[in-house]
């Protein structure tokens, strides 16, 4: 569905003076955001899974000498997998347990790493500038008022659904805030919008398990 389309039928549902075309854009782009990272479900529910048409491969570089990189701009979520001359590192849960494992810090080939916000720390530390290969989900790109422009990453039919009522809900909370807690429109909207995010849990299905722990004899990363 085209982003101009989105932006028309969230106007014509709120009807809010307050909030015009650039400023709905606005907020869809961070409904798309909040979609691709999982959702803002309440209530204990697990994030969704990533987005699988936003799966992708990038390259990172370590110089010599140093223990941490950042992953590409265009990271979002998800690393799946990290590989050195297509060998799977392995990957440890938090970077302190890697610093425990590799305490005295040797230099060599990297062999595993963790990941800690968007910065990678690999050990052994490298003696050369190294590029490793990394799988991830990256961002989906940011909607715009070009005729071109669709939400990326979302199935075709659930983005009406999910962008438009994730928008209403966020102008009706601006609008009713402060009548004394009665938000009818504000929690019909996020009821909606909850029910949306549950049939794309659905339809995408769960998480790709991760492989990189898993050994590699067989794995070809021409394949992907």
């Amino acid at each position: 569905m085209k982003t101009t389309e989105l932006i028309e039928r969230v106007m014509q549902i709120t009807l809010s003076p307050d909030h015009d075309e650039d400023d709905i854009l606005d907020i869809l782009n961070a409904g798309l955001l909040d979609i691709a990272g999982g959702g803002d479900r309440q209530h204990g529910n697990a994030l969704i899974a990533p987005l699988p048409d936003l799966f992708t491969k990038d390259t990172v570089t370590v110089t010599a000498g140093s223990e941490t990189t950042a992953m590409p701009a265009t990271f979002h979520r998800g690393l799946a997998r990290l590989s050195f001359n297509r060998a799977g590192l392995k990957r440890y849960d938090s970077a302190m347990a890697l610093l425990l494992r590799y305490e005295d810090a040797a230099a060599g080939e990297p062999e595993a790493y963790a990941l800690l916000g968007n910065t990678l720390w690999v050990r052994p530390i490298p003696t050369v500038k190294t590029t490793l290969t990394a799988y991830f989900t990256r961002r989906p790109e940011a909607l715009t008022r070009l005729d071109t422009s669709v939400p990326e990453g979302l199935p075709e039919h659930l983005q009406k659904r999910l962008l438009v009522h994730y928008a209403c809900r966020e102008i009706w909370s601006d609008i009713e805030q402060g009548l004394d807690g009665n938000t009818p429109e504000t929690l019909k909207h996020d009821a909606l919008f909850m029910r949306a995010l549950t049939d794309l849990e659905r339809f995408i299905g769960p998480a790709d398990g991760e492989a990189q722990n898993v050994a590699d004899e067989s794995f070809s990363e021409d394949n992907i």
